[in-house]
């Protein structure tokens, strides 16, 4: 049997498109309420909430069911929605449009309707561009059209499928950082300085100490688009924070010099400049064939001294991100220059006045079967988001039957 589908206005379907209240963005204590970031990563994110010292008007008091809207952003950004199912009291602030829906429509499913890549990419049409943002009126958006089932209860049914992939997704996030959150707490203890265990002492050692040869500079060359037959580019923004290889982006890297800057296993590369000054990559043979790029520092260590592995994990310590945050400060743009990486003091566990190889293999070994459980989980996750956008592409569409 075949769901009637209705076309409104989006204007239509709501009892409010407003924008929120003006506050001080320099408080820090007071009422919670919403900013541009709260909803940076398609939720409402109560880490990056804003503050109002005075009890504000109760008219912008968000209610269950309420969506936010960024209208005013970057166009990537443009369009994002975040649904509000709370008991915690939230107001509704500047540069975010409130959502309210009426009757004629289910207040998950219009959420789900506007949050579906096929909305994303309509809505964003709307938007008016100005320097370095753009921005969407509510008058557009109030006209913007939209379909759904005529039938609330086909709208609820829809909903309730969406939301329960949601939460599977959610519960896999979940079992992610409570790995991560394990893998911090491993790194604390197997670094600690202060253990004796197994009669390992730790130095602090300067890493050019640990090095084969002095650190070098990928090719400065362009980017080109992928090719099966050019080498695959590892730039910067192609490391992930935990300090991967990332392949969303895929690019290639077309030179006669191209080949001295292939990467072998054991290379590790520092991001040299920039915001993510001190992002680290031990080279993967699993990868592929990877050329490193100008703004990365290529590293190979002794290994009678200092294991790559060991490395690896040392530069995911609080210690190093400090040591990074201290020694990258410049005029305009962070940055850390080979020689200065040199110096990084970093610590390792000796035995009998000699680096204990054994007992960085062990520590290794430990955080690397920690990583392995996340990147599983990881995968998993990947799967769920692949199956959740399937049903939306097939659920919110108008020429499904029901």
């Amino acid at each position: 049997m075949k769901t009637e589908w209705v076309h409104k206005k989006l204007g239509d379907c709501c009892e409010r498109i407003c924008n929120g209240l003006t506050y001080d963005v320099e408080e820090t204590q007071g009422y919670f309420v919403t900013r541009i970031e709260t909803i940076s990563d398609g939720y409402i994110d109560y880490n990056k909430i804003g503050h109002i010292p005075d009890k504000p008007n109760q008219d912008y008091l968000m209610v269950n069911g309420d969506i936010l809207f960024s209208h005013i952003n970057s166009v990537k950004h443009i369009g994002k929605v975040a649904y509000y199912d709370d008991s915690t009291e939230l107001y509704h602030g500047m540069n975010l449009l409130l959502l309210r829906a009426n009757n004629n429509i289910d207040k998950l499913f219009l959420f789900y309707l506007l949050s579906s890549d096929k909305y994303r990419r309509k809505i964003r049409t709307l938007a008016k561009s100005a320097v370095n943002q753009a921005s969407i009126s509510t008058t557009d958006l109030g006209k913007f059209e939209i379909s759904y089932p005529a039938d609330l209860s086909a709208q609820r049914r829809i909903a309730a499928i969406l939301a329960s992939a949601d939460k599977v997704i959610a519960a896999t996030q979940k079992t992610i950082a409570k790995y991560k959150q394990m893998k911090q707490g491993m790194m604390e203890e197997l670094f600690n300085e202060q253990c004796t265990m197994n009669n390992v002492q730790w130095r602090k050692v300067r890493l050019g100490e640990c090095l084969k040869q002095k650190p070098d500079y990928g090719i400065n060359a362009p980017a080109v688009p992928y090719d099966n037959n050019l080498p695959t580019y590892l730039r910067i923004t192609d490391i992930t924070e935990d300090g991967y290889y990332s392949k969303k982006d895929i690019v290639s890297v077309s030179s006669q010099d191209a080949l001295k800057y292939v990467m072998e296993e054991g290379d590790l590369v520092f991001a040299r400049t920039g915001a993510s000054t001190g992002k680290a990559y031990l080279y993967n043979p699993k990868d592929g064939m990877l050329v490193f790029a100008g703004f990365l520092i290529r590293v190979r260590t002794d290994g009678n001294v200092l294991l790559p592995e060991y490395l690896k994990y040392q530069t995911q310590t609080p210690q190093y991100k400090n040591w990074i945050a201290a020694n990258s400060m410049r005029t305009g743009q962070p940055g850390i220059n080979g020689n200065e990486y040199e110096e990084f003091p970093i610590s390792i566990p000796f035995k009998n006045g000699k680096p204990d190889l054994s007992e960085q293999c062990r520590i290794a070994a430990i955080l690397s079967g920690i990583d392995a459980k996340i990147a599983a989980e990881e995968k998993v996750l990947e799967k769920y988001e692949k199956v959740k956008k399937g049903l939306m592409e097939r659920l919110l569409e108008e020429e499904n039957e029901r």
